[in-house]
């Protein structure tokens, strides 16, 4: 705040206090003077007699001259005066004793109206000192993170290329598992105590006052100009008249004998702070819940452990070691039980993991809680609503272990051995790391620094020990949770049993590729579907691959993505100034940042942030691909072999760089298989890894299926030869181009060819994988031609046969039983990666399948009940069933009776003018018999006026919008939150005709039946009440139509309108009444706004892959009617409707080749024959949908093509 807004803010509170003491004076002195001024004088002249009670009925039934009125108006007047002037006066005498006024039966108006005066009045007399900044209170992440610091490096002249941090600015220091950008840390300063006592903050409740407040919070009442003064720009121009749920800043006692405070200096970190004052950097987690609701001296707070600015204040908790929840009383630490404060953003479920070993223990916590009154009056009701400030009662922890500060790691006097041969070459450990852990292990990383003593590897954290298919792995990526969709227990989640762990975690980038590849691959099936089908959809029993896919991979694939184009604009830029490519040794992903760990020192420009020895270089996540580096189309990825091993304990995933290494796995058996079936299924998915070959000996051959283009399976021979042979022509190659690196001559795309990379991986365990001479000879020249091969060679097992000197510098990863991934050279100690046999073969099949570019028929409901209305003649995507349908060579006479179709004219009508083909006009067009037509039109009585109902603006119903971007209207009680979840609960219900059980519902949503009960209660308030019967649109579960039937109480949503119910329910009459339902199909298309079920937030609606493929089915729908009206009225000459119809088909599917033709044949017809060339061209024949070369035409486009002049027009434009 400036200095003039400061002063503004003064003199408007003085203003306020002006008039409010004016308005006060005027209560007091001017209301009875005003009441004498009118004659209504309260004290007679003369001592009146007792009136006789015949006098006083004279007087009442007498005609009134006035007297009376007015002797009323007196009376009502000074007692009102009475009123509020004792309240005015009770509240002022009791502000200057410091106690709260007691507040009289029936006086609660006058009584807060005096507060509230009195209060305004105050700030008359409050000076608000100048500088005061105002604060706001932030809800922090309980997560802890890899620490950093910022520290002031001296001014000076910096390079351009930000070869060392900007200087004269603040740097970002990462002192976990990364680097360092200070050229020196302060260590071992003395603490600065007695500073000004920090703040805290407090949330204004109904009918509280300044005052009130500060007699609550300060001891005194008298003390409220203080809060006045730090809260001028909160409070605005009015001060005295507090709004509840306003957040203000108030300050903390000092209390110097039990709480101690230090200042931060330039270079200190939480942890090197934790270290020095309590005696263990673990404790950094403490200074961080003591010191977060502090208003530091420039107005923010503590919300981030990485982040603490020099000149702030930190409160120490006990150095002796006390957790941080203490018990809370003497009494409960008798009796086994303890007491803990909630603190923002808690739950029951993390506190009883927290204090009790386990989240699902939290039960425990609200039974013991339930009989304990706050301190705002209120108890523990709901087990979702729990509050700041409470205090909650922990049964005993019984047997459940204490959770242990992680051992700080050992250091060595030696550096670290590299990767390479030379020295320079390897994943330099990062400068010393100044924090190790916290609750949830802050550090990531064993690291290791010049000048310390010997190391160990950092012993494994206690941890659940995995086992060959279940395994616990932290998660995180950048900017996002890894996190499968089963921990939410405050919302009443359940583990998902469907979910695949491997996919998990550090895992989750490999869910994150599989969506991208699955998406890539389902756009060829829709590329080659033909009208009236749809694609084939996975077996059943892969339902749980897909569904973790989707529900992990959601999450994780924008970062997969970010990854990919960072590293390649990364490239671009580098070698759009002639400079060499980063030798890349590692990436580390923090949910702030992308962490490049380098073989060797290089420069890399701004936005980039590096440590003092170039090694290490920090880029935050989020940061606009364009500062990076350029965009250049089909620029090829530095680094294909770059793959994850591991997440951190604190879930951050590090990948590796295997390109030009010589890789030993031993440890482990199953988990090392199950590292190595990980590491080739990145390679087969990572979109970074086109080009790479595999070739597989022994190990690997569950996951060949996903990607057989980069995975290859050998049984015999020695693919180490030809390995080799390519190894030798990659260097020669370099030597020749006079490129420095296969990285550098792959980015800048020197010579005429392109720069794959080769994997060899083998298991020593197989008697097809013995040790060969060309093997020996392999590795020998990758030791020897670093960077230059563009090779690497990966061993799982002992080597027992010697393929190379013990000198050669073999990249060891040792994998321990309990699922732990160590690479001794460099220090690191993580999670392992892994991916089971049944796990990788079942992600191979759902790849494989995916392939299967033939389609199948659209699927037709369950059911078959002529009770079911317009569903008993249609298929999924609404079209009319088969059984109901005539080929549209019948005719009436051979057939005895009428028949009728949408498309009337003959089939070479249609030919001639559209972009279709007999086999369409069969499939979307058929003969119907009257008979048949009769029975559909009468099977939907309501469809019109349900259309109409849709459209209009007064529309009572509810409406669910699915084709488009998925959204609700209702008319019932309002949403406040999660709006999206429980549309997507309403969309699951309306979209099953016969409804859920409550069993159903929780199984889908993975949360508990008593859970599903309550959101079905939210929801039915939601949908509010149905105006056609009076009841609700969802009905208790016993009442509802569908429980009827199935003898079961289900979930049923009634009268509830929607658009994909509505469109193929006038798709299924279009079809029925011949030629007057083009009119219908076009009504249908008027529906649609985009792509069916848009919008979606990736990590739900999973659901949508059990059994029915909905979202598939109408965007079949969508493109087949659309291809319909186009036909149609590019017969017609309906050119205009032709084109809306078109391109709302490739708008809705804009994967589909069907709408692209029409969209040629339209503009053919308009004459825009270059435009129907370009779209030939561009979007049918040279068109790719993925990394190889355009695709073969499917037969159906063929055939189109070849009844048009297109191509051959083509020809002669080319």
């Amino acid at each position: 705040m400036t200095l003039g807004t400061e002063r503004g803010a003064r003199l408007r509170a003085r203003l306020i206090g002006l008039a409010a003491a004016a308005g006060l004076t005027a209560i007091l002195l001017g209301l009875p003077a005003a009441l004498l001024t009118v004659g209504a004088d309260l004290i007679p002249d003369t001592i009146p007699s007792v009136p006789s009670m015949s006098r006083l009925w004279a007087a009442l039934t007498s005609p009134d001259d006035g007297s009376l009125v007015l002797s009323v108006l007196t009376i009502v007047g000074w007692a009102a005066w009475l009123f509020l002037a004792g309240s005015i006066v009770l509240e002022v005498i009791s502000r200057l004793r410091g106690v709260r006024a007691p507040r009289l039966p029936g006086l609660a108006m006058p009584q807060v109206a005096a507060r509230n005066l009195v209060s305004a009045a105050l700030l008359l007399f409050i000076t608000a000192p100048v500088g005061a900044q105002p604060a706001r209170a932030a809800t922090i992440p309980r997560s802890p993170a890899v620490v950093t610091a910022t520290v002031e490096i001296p001014a000076g002249a910096h390079a351009e290329s930000n070869a060392t941090p900007q200087e004269g600015r603040p740097a970002q220091v990462a002192t976990g598992s990364g680097a360092a950008t200070a050229d020196k840390l302060t260590l071992g300063r003395p603490s600065q105590r007695g500073s000004a006592p920090p703040l805290l903050t407090h949330t204004v409740k109904r009918g509280e006052s300044l005052w009130s407040i500060a007699e609550q919070r300060l001891g005194s009442g008298a003390r409220f100009g203080e809060i006045a003064a730090l809260n001028t720009e909160v409070l605005g121009d009015k001060p005295g008249f507090l709004t509840p749920g306003t957040l203000l800043v108030i300050p903390r006692e000092a209390t110097t004998d039990t709480v101690n405070t230090v200042t931060v200096e330039p270079g200190d970190t939480l942890s090197q702070i934790a270290q020095e004052q309590l005696g263990a950097a673990g404790r950094c987690p403490e200074i961080f819940d003591a010191s977060k609701d502090t208003i530091q001296p420039d107005g923010a707070q503590l919300t981030d452990p990485d982040f603490i600015q020099p000149g702030w204040t930190l409160t120490m908790p006990p150095a002796d070691g006390a957790a941080t929840r203490a018990p809370e009383s003497d009494q409960a630490a008798d009796t086994g039980e303890r007491t803990v404060t909630v603190r923002p953003g808690d739950t029951l479920s993390g506190i009883a993991k927290e204090e009790l070993g386990s989240a699902s223990r939290y039960p425990e916590i609200f039974n013991a809680s339930t009989n304990t009154r706050q301190a705002d009056g209120e108890q523990l009701r709901d087990l979702d609503l729990i509050r700041p400030g409470w205090i909650l009662t922990i049964p005993p922890a019984d047997e459940q272990a204490t959770p242990q500060a992680p051992a700080e790691p050992a250091h060595s006097s030696e550096r670290h051995v590299p990767l390479r041969s030379a020295p320079e070459h390897g994943i330099h450990p990062p400068p010393p790391a100044s924090a190790e852990g916290s609750a949830d292990a802050v550090g990531s990383t064993t690291t290791a620094a010049e000048g310390a003593t010997p190391t160990t590897p950092l012993a494994p954290r206690p941890a659940e020990s995995p086992t060959a298919t279940s395994r616990s792995v932290p998660t995180a990526t950048p900017g996002s949770s890894l996190e499968a969709p089963t921990t939410v227990d405050e919302q009443g989640e359940v583990p998902a049993s469907w979910v695949l762990t491997g996919l998990t975690g550090a895992g989750a980038l490999l869910a994150g590729s599989m969506l991208l590849s699955l998406r890539r691959r389902r756009t060829a099936q829709f590329r080659a579907r033909r009208p009236g089908r749809t694609i084939a959809t996975p077996e059943p029993a892969l339902a749980p691959v897909e569904k973790t896919v989707i529900a992990v991979g959601g999450d994780s694939a924008p970062t997969v993505d970010y990854l990919d184009e960072m590293l390649r604009r990364l490239a671009a830029a580098h070698t759009r100034t002639g400079g060499a490519v980063p030798q890349l040794a590692a990436v580390e992903l923090t949910k702030s940042t992308i962490r490049l760990h380098l073989i060797s020192p290089a420069g890399i420009a701004a936005p980039w942030q590096g440590t003092p020895d170039q090694l290490h270089w920090t880029l935050p996540t989020g940061t606009p691909l364009d500062k990076v580096g350029p965009a250049v189309p089909d620029q090829p990825a530095p680094y294909p072999l770059l793959v994850t091993i591991g997440a951190s304990d604190t879930g951050d995933p590090w990948l590796l760089n295997l390109e030009d290494l010589d890789v030993s796995i031993t440890g482990d058996a199953d988990f090392s298989r199950d590292l190595a079936r990980y590491l080739l299924a990145e390679i087969a998915c990572n979109p970074w890894s086109h080009g790479v070959r595999v070739d597989m000996i022994g190990v690997g051959a569950e996951v060949a299926a996903m990607n057989p283009d980069r995975l290859r399976v050998h049984a015999g021979g020695d693919p180490a030869a030809d390995v080799f042979t390519d190894a030798i022509a990659t260097l020669d190659r370099v030597h020749d181009l006079g490129d420095d690196d296969v990285a550098t001559a792959r980015a800048a795309q020197s010579g005429a060819d392109a720069w794959p990379a080769r994997l060899l991986i083998l298991d020593t365990a197989a008697d097809a994988a013995p040790v060969t001479p060309a093997l020996t000879q392999l590795l020998e020249l990758i030791h020897g031609h670093a960077g230059r091969t563009a090779t690497s060679v990966v061993v799982c097992g002992e080597r027992t046969n010697s393929s190379a000197s013990s000198t050669d510098p073999t990249m060891e990863i040792t994998v321990t039983s309990d699922g732990r991934v160590l690479l001794p050279a460099v220090g690191l100690d993580l999670v392992a990666v892994g991916l089971t046999p049944d796990e990788a073969q079942g992600c191979a099949v759902l790849l494989a399948q995916s392939e299967d570019l033939d389609d199948v028929p659209i699927p037709i409901p369950t059911t078959t009940d002529a009770g079911e209305g317009w569903r008993s003649w249609s298929n999924e995507a609404g079209a009319l069933r088969n059984e109901h349908t005539l080929p549209r060579t019948v005719d009436e006479q051979s057939l005895g009776q009428p028949v009728t179709t949408v498309l009337d004219l003959a089939d070479e009508e249609y030919l001639r003018d559209g972009a279709t083909t007999r086999e369409d006009l069969q499939a979307l067009a058929p003969k119907v018999t009257a008979q048949v037509s009769d029975a559909v039109l009468a099977a939907d009585p309501t469809l019109d006026a349900d259309l109409a109902a849709w459209w209009s603006d007064d529309c009572r119903l509810p409406r669910l919008t699915l084709l488009g971007p998925v959204s609700a209207r209702t008319r019932g009680t309002p949403l406040t939150k999660r709006k999206h979840y429980f549309t997507e609960m309403l969309t699951y219900l309306a979209t099953r005709p016969h409804g859920a059980t409550p069993a159903e519902l929780a199984d889908t949503f993975n949360i508990t039946q008593a859970k599903a009960r309550d959101y079905i209660r939210i929801l039915r308030d939601w949908l509010g009440a149905n105006p056609r019967t009076g009841d609700k649109h969802l009905p208790d579960a016993r009442k509802a139509p569908a429980a009827l039937a199935r003898g079961v109480g289900v979930y049923q949503v009634v009268d509830v309108l929607v658009d994909a119910d509505l469109f193929r329910r006038l798709r299924v009459r279009g079809e029925a009444r011949g030629p007057e339902g083009i009119e219908d199909l076009d009504a249908a298309l008027r529906l649609v706004q985009g792509q069916p079920f848009s919008s979606l937030k990736e990590d739900r609606w999973y659901w949508l892959v059990d059994g029915d493929r909905i979202d598939q089915h109408l965007l079949c729908a969508i493109v087949d009617v659309a291809h319909l009206v186009t036909t149609h009225s590019l017969r017609a000459g309906d050119l205009r409707r032709a084109r809306l119809a078109a391109e709302t088909a490739a708008l809705a599917a804009p994967d589909e080749e069907i709408p692209r033709l029409d969209l040629a044949a339209v503009a053919d017809a308009e004459g825009h024959h270059a435009e129907a060339d370009r779209i030939l061209r561009d979007d049918v024949l040279s068109r790719s949908d993925h990394e190889g070369a355009p695709p073969e035409l499917n037969d159906r486009t063929k055939q189109v093509i070849a009844g048009k002049d297109w191509l051959e027009r083509t020809r002669h434009a080319s």
